[in-house]
């Protein structure tokens, strides 16, 4: 066994104090097999609340060989039943994007008929809350664009920071105006610096900011825009790190949501957990069930229902709508 040691009193004459190696005897060593008790280490930083949300399109699977599996949605009906399916198994919220989904966009719908059409249509199948999160790319003007917002359909809003800086500011202003709350959807390093540049140096945006880590995503040469290579277990982790490292930087405490996208997919939503950071999953982001095999996931009921497994077992609480408000600074409802 080893004793504390009373710290050496540096006002006495240094020749009457002990040694290295008389404090050495007289602390004593300690066997790998006699270690000291488990509280010397203390517990790790880790939010015990993750907030679970989900992007429930399923156009990525649309030019699969396989076929998008039926499950995935593709239509209004679809939207609605996934929408229902992820709340139900524990997500507080819901991302709703139908851009790449002809059934919707070629409805004869204008984009703000479509928005509200579909989200009402989900509140009403439903009696459970949800935090709605709207794209707000769509659209032939700026009113369109934002009729997400403008409308009360969408709490939060997803913006890569990389699109004309007219337009980023101006919906910048219009999320602080509502109230909501504008997550920097980013897809490299590059984006963390231009949200820096452009919108939180402004004070278009409070801090700590919101921020969605979208890598890994599939892409080939037509792709308009690159997403990161991801080939394997160690390229995931040190990208995932060198993203989080540069939010740091500017956004201590930052909250920051990883999406499960890819061929990651799954792992890439554990890696998030064990950061102690938040989660996206869906089927709008990936196909895979593992990134080593081909097989495909059942649809987003199995994806959310997976990461809320993860998450216990890890140790962490899932967030409610009203908790997941808290945590990003919204009004409570």
């Amino acid at each position: 066994m080893t004793q504390d040691l009373p710290s050496l009193d540096l006002s006495q004459p240094w020749e009457s104090l002990p040694s290295r190696a008389t404090l050495l005897a007289a602390r004593g060593a300690r066997e790998l097999d006699l270690p000291p008790s488990p509280d010397v280490q203390p517990p790790w930083d880790i939010p015990d609340l993750v907030a679970i949300t989900t992007a429930v399109s399923g156009r990525v699977a649309r030019e699969a060989s396989t076929g998008a599996p039926a499950s995935f949605p593709l239509d209004f009906d679809g939207f609605r039943a996934a929408a229902v399916d992820v709340l139900e198994e524990g997500a507080c919220g819901v991302h709703i994007d139908f851009g790449g989904i002809p059934a919707i966009q070629q409805s004869g719908l204008s984009v703000p008929e479509a928005y509200d059409r579909l989200i009402p249509a989900i509140r009403s199948a439903t009696d459970l809350d949800c935090v709605f999160d709207a794209n707000v790319l769509r659209g032939d003007t700026f009113a369109e664009n934002v009729h997400p917002l403008t409308a009360g359909l969408a709490e939060t809003v997803p913006m890569a920071p990389n699109f004309p800086r007219p337009w980023m500011e101006a919906v910048a202003k219009v999320v602080a105006q509502r109230g909501a709350r504008l997550f920097f959807s980013i897809h490299s390093t590059a984006e963390v610096d231009l949200a820096n540049r452009y919108i939180l140096s402004a004070g278009l945006a409070p801090q700590p900011a919101c921020w969605l880590i979208l890598i890994g995503y599939q892409y080939d040469d037509a792709t308009d825009r690159l997403a990161t290579y991801l080939a394997h277990p160690r390229a995931m982790l040190t990208e995932l790190m060198q993203v989080v490292e540069r939010i740091r930087e500017i956004d201590p405490d930052g909250f920051v949501t990883v999406c499960a996208a890819g061929r990651a997919g799954h792992y890439l939503a554990t890696a998030g957990l064990l950061l102690g950071l938040h989660v996206r999953v869906g089927t709008e982001d990936t196909v895979y069930r593992y990134p080593h095999k081909d097989d495909l996931v059942e649809g987003n009921r199995e994806m959310v229902a997976r990461v809320v497994q993860t998450a216990t077992a890890l140790g962490r609480t899932v967030a409610t709508p009203a908790q997941y408000r808290e945590m990003i600074g919204l009004p409570a409802r």
